[in-house]
């Protein structure tokens, strides 16, 4: 597995994987709407075009991800991997990627995730805690401060 560094040209990719992968959680929460949705990618990449990595198998996108540091602490913004490439630990080893960094580094990593979202046991599974929720999400964290 590789990563290349997302350009504007990914939207649609981006937009993509978020049908593939999120559109029923999104469906439940604030119902799908494609335009708002293509809006809030394009946004994502002008926030984060420089954090946000495009992850390539076998030569072929497979994913995106979005880790970044923000008050000195790392936050993990997006994972998602295509559903053909799902079940085969690959979103397992780029979290334990970012965990070992902030470990290293001694610092707070962060995720937010829909609640509705399986995602969420792995996270616990991988030593995050939920610090704090709200009606649609979960925040989780792991503090190497601690």
């Amino acid at each position: 597995m590789e990563f290349r560094k997302c350009k504007y040209s990914d939207a649609d990719y981006i937009l993509k994987l978020k049908e593939l992968c999120i559109k029923w959680y999104i469906e439940i929460i604030y119902g799908w709407n494609t335009e708002v949705q293509r809006e809030k990618t394009i946004h994502e990449l002008q926030k984060h075009k420089d954090d946000m990595r495009i992850l390539i198998k076998d030569g072929k996108d497979i994913g995106v991800t979005t880790f970044y540091e923000e008050n000195n602490q790392y936050v993990v913004g997006l994972i998602m991997i295509h559903p053909e490439y799902q079940g085969e630990g690959l979103g397992s080893k780029i979290i334990k990627e970012y965990i070992d960094l902030a470990k290293k580094f001694n610092k707070k990593i962060k995720i937010k995730v829909y609640k509705e979202n399986p995602a969420k046991r792995l996270y616990e599974r991988l030593g995050f805690k939920i610090y704090n929720e709200d009606d649609t999400h979960l925040y989780l964290s792991i503090d190497f401060n601690e």
